[in-house]
């Protein structure tokens, strides 16, 4: 599928909803989302929209800590998983975040998702630590993973390679 990357607007927010609605177990609010798009010097938020029916399929959210970034969220519409566009959008961030000269990366994600967990372990992201009862909803303990030093060799060229994949049509799937 090819999708096209684009900041996140008001205009968004609707379908950011729906798909939050379909995924999470403590979705983000409207005002919560409003909130971090007013804080456009520190915050990054990119939406997914599949080409062929200009359809909002993703969303990803980062903030900026001096020399760290923070994915705060990474959501896509279930009949789209699997086609990449995750994969797209955290590829995204993760070069912007070494545009900005920013040196490493963290985010939690829920000890129970494995295709999350893939997905991070695959951009080099190390699970680091373990929050017991993270999550309200349902008691559930959060992962901590790391991803040290964006600019390394070895990290650009995972990438790349991940990029490569993409552009060469694959789904990088993980």
């Amino acid at each position: 599928m090819k999708i096209r990357l684009t900041p996140m607007a008001e205009e968004h927010l609707e379908d950011v909803l729906r798909i939050e609605q379909k995924i999470s177990g403590i979705p983000w609010s409207r005002r919560l989302f409003e909130d971090e798009l007013g804080r456009r010097e520190d915050r990054r938020y990119r939406v997914a929209v599949a080409e062929e029916n200009d359809q909002l399929v993703g969303y990803l959210g980062m903030l900026y800590i001096v020399d760290e970034a923070h994915i705060a969220t990474v959501g896509v519409d279930p009949d789209q998983w699997g086609r990449g566009v995750a994969t797209r959008l955290v590829l995204d961030a993760l070069e912007a975040a070494h545009m900005e000269r920013i040196k490493d990366c963290t985010l939690e994600v829920r000890s129970h998702n494995e295709r999350a967990k893939r997905l991070y372990q695959r951009f080099g992201f190390a699970p680091v630590a373990l929050r017991r009862g993270y999550y309200h909803d349902n008691g559930e303990d959060a992962i901590i993973m790391w991803l040290y030093d964006l600019d390394a060799p070895t990290e650009l060229a995972r990438r790349r390679e991940i990029a490569d994949e993409l552009d060469q049509g694959g789904s990088a799937r993980v």
